[in-house]
């Protein structure tokens, strides 16, 4: 059944962009939906158990419609639930009187093109460009923490397509080739790609994004990882740094991924 969000829904649909790999930000989310809720163009798909299976967004401002946060639950796809979705915010955009809708798709999300075409969208080569209107938010380091002052120059940050999450764990599963395995006093912690945890029915919490730091770097260097972390701390973006003999990895929330790269990228 697909229906008409209510603010009741707000935790819910949180927990489903995560489940989904969104990237948002969890502490703006009630802002965000707030005045959408009231428009009418919030929707979700919800199964006979009242799961929430699936959600769109839309939004219109008189002259065209946009798609935002579509959405469906990891093992709700290949059902038709996001065309159904789509088609039923295409209903309710023309009801409104909406003559086209427009959405974007972020580079490293190029693989669900395909399906937008699918269902009726063509490609158009336009220029984006935007600015952040909010403190910590423009990718701005301040001149006493630019790695220059500890000797590095480019640290050639890249970013993962792979969602990865920590694991508790006995032992490694068999088929299962974890990033990291960290052996504690109080067990066996595994850092694998959520795909492998779900094939192995791991559980977990903490969804992530891994950036790897390609520059090289030796585990005696100093300063490296207080730049990265104050950088991203400052943005309210939390780090977890990985050290291998090699390079950095750093774990940061899935729905941030894009931004700390791009904040590492101005360093």
């Amino acid at each position: 059944m697909i229906r008409q969000a209510t603010a009741s829904d707000t935790p819910r649909l949180v927990e489903l962009w995560r489940a989904a790999g969104l990237r948002f930000r969890p502490e703006l989310a009630g802002r965000e939906l707030g005045p959408l809720l009231a428009r009418g163009l919030v929707l979700v798909a919800e199964d006979a158990d009242g799961q929430l299976a699936g959600t769109v967004t839309g939004t219109f401002d008189g002259m065209r419609g946009w798609v935002r946060r579509l959405a469906t639950r990891p093992d709700r796809r290949g059902r038709g639930i996001a065309t159904a979705l789509m088609a039923e915010l295409e209903r309710r955009m023309r009801a409104a009187g909406c003559p086209k809708i427009n959405l974007l798709i972020e580079g490293d999300n190029s693989a669900v093109a395909g399906f937008y075409a699918r269902v009726g969208y063509q490609r158009r080569d336009v220029m984006f460009m935007q600015k952040w209107m909010m403190q910590n938010e423009q990718g701005r380091v301040a001149a006493d923490s630019a790695p220059g002052a500890v000797g590095w120059r480019d640290l050639t940050p890249e970013l993962s397509e792979d969602a990865y999450v920590f694991a508790a764990a006995q032992q490694v599963p068999a088929a299962v080739a974890p990033f990291a395995a960290i052996r504690e006093d109080e067990g066996l912690t595994l850092i694998l790609t959520r795909a492998d945890a779900d094939q192995a029915g791991l559980r977990y919490d903490y969804v992530a994004a891994r950036i790897t730091l390609l520059a090289h770097s030796a585990l005696a260097d100093v300063g490296l990882t207080a730049v990265v972390s104050r950088t991203l701390a400052d943005a309210g973006i939390s780090c977890n740094v990985v050290a291998g003999l090699a390079h950095d990895h750093l774990f940061v929330d899935w729905a941030h991924g894009a931004r700390a790269l791009a904040l590492l990228r101005g360093l």
